[in-house]
């Protein structure tokens, strides 16, 4: 076996790759919401007021984005992997604890949340086991002192903004930041006919305006009639599904109310909101693999060449599943639109062995136009980029992802010995 596959992902990294992994994190999601160079000098800032507490934090520099080529912002120098993990680990709570409450009251939870999910699995387990940040337990503690916020001290427009923004969250999850923004903010003017006072609400792109919130709501919206929010409500979000169904993704439900905390989710059912989860299904699995897919390929290439790579595989299989024959990806007519995915109606219908046989034949084909050094990587970063959920049920079924790993490795090997 090869010193590549003999390094496994969870190889112990130091104290300031860590740290430069996090930070990293915490700017492109800062960056996203205003923008990357916007995101770096505030963190730089913030970095500065905590060194007199903490001087090992001196050894953090954020380069300027503007002029930089690289893809990471941040550099971390060696001297603080001589400072105790866990003193660091203290500096980098206090500097999201500052973080959080700058968001205010609804954007703290989805920051650390969004940081859990990006930061990967590898990184998370050092952070916790090395450096005492729990980024769960962060999240937990988050949404309880919110809890102690009495669910009558909750105002209708606090339940308008926190929907939406949860929405726009989990659309961008599926599609893109621009389309998700245009799309709900097209919904909420749309239906300004029926509900008259949705010209109380407002989205804004904070990338391109300069309004303070993403998500804008009059007070004016506090004396409506909850059943009226509730129907106005409903609407967007059959809307909102209808338009995911007809690009080929998931509705919204599921990841939805995941980003939603209980008083929210009782709140909307006073409203005669009811956000119900579906049971994940053949077609929502194969959706999401494909999307992961062309996210992962998309990396090293561009979305359009991710598109025909996938494609191209699919069709490579589709003779002995036949089921697969009429799935395939269309790239999106214009940038600011996403590609579309099209599913045959009858696939939820298939048989588990059909589904885990495709998906492993699906796998082992990518990994077969690899080189040995990729596919582990290929691997990780599927399981990393696809939502737990999916990958649970994709386990369920069958797909045994270290057993495929382990049959690429004896079919290189196989042909390495034949080569000699």
């Amino acid at each position: 076996m090869s010193s590549s596959r003999k390094k496994r992902w969870d190889t112990m990294r130091d104290t300031a790759d860590v740290t430069r992994q996090f930070i990293q994190i915490i700017i492109e999601i800062i960056g996203r919401k205003t923008s990357e160079e916007y995101a770096a000098v505030a963190i730089r800032n913030l970095l500065k007021k905590l060194q007199p507490v903490y001087p090992f934090l001196q050894n953090i520099e954020i380069k300027n984005t503007r002029s930089l080529e690289l893809e990471s912002c941040v550099m971390v120098r060696d001297p603080l992997n001589t400072i105790d993990p866990k003193a660091v680990g203290i500096a980098l709570k206090e500097l999201v604890k500052i973080i959080m409450k700058s968001f205010g009251k609804t954007a703290g939870y989805f920051f650390i949340r969004e940081t859990r999910d990006k930061i990967g699995i590898e990184y998370d387990m050092i952070l916790l086991k090395t450096m005492n940040i729990d980024l769960t337990l962060m999240q937990s503690s988050y949404i309880v002192e919110k809890k102690e916020i009495s669910l009558l001290k909750i105002e209708k427009s606090d339940v308008i903004r926190r929907f939406l923004k949860a929405l726009i969250e989990v659309l961008e999850k599926q599609t893109s930041k621009t389309f998700a923004i245009t799309l709900i903010a097209q919904r909420v003017y749309a239906l300004r006919q029926q509900y008259s006072f949705l010209t109380n609400i407002s989205i804004n792109d904070l990338r391109y305006t300069l309004g303070s919130e993403e998500v804008a709501i009059q007070a004016e919206i506090n004396t409506i009639e909850p059943r009226d929010l509730g129907r106005a409500i409903k609407s967007i979000l059959y809307e909102t599904d209808k338009t995911l169904m007809d690009l080929g993704r998931n509705p919204v439900a599921g990841d939805l109310k995941t980003y939603l905390t209980s008083e929210y989710l009782v709140k909307l059912e006073e409203m005669g909101v009811t956000i119900a989860v579906y049971e994940i299904g053949y077609t929502a699995i194969f959706k999401e693999v494909i999307k992961t897919l062309i996210i992962i390929m998309g990396k090293t290439s561009s979305e359009s060449s991710a598109i025909v790579m996938v494609n191209s595989f699919l069709r490579k299989i589709d003779s002995k599943f036949i089921f697969l024959t009429q799935v395939k990806v269309e790239s999106a007519p214009n940038p600011d639109e996403p590609y579309h995915i099209t599913i045959p109606n009858n696939l939820d219908t298939i048989s588990e062995t059909d589904a885990r046989r495709a998906l492993q034949q699906l796998f082992e084909i990518i990994m077969d136009s690899l080189s040995e050094k990729m596919i582990t990587e290929f691997l990780q970063n599927f399981k990393s980029t696809i939502e737990k959920k999916y990958l649970t049920k994709i386990e369920e079924i069958g797909v045994n992802f270290h057993m495929i790993e382990l049959h690429q490795e004896m079919l290189t090997q196989r042909e390495e010995k034949y080569l000699k």
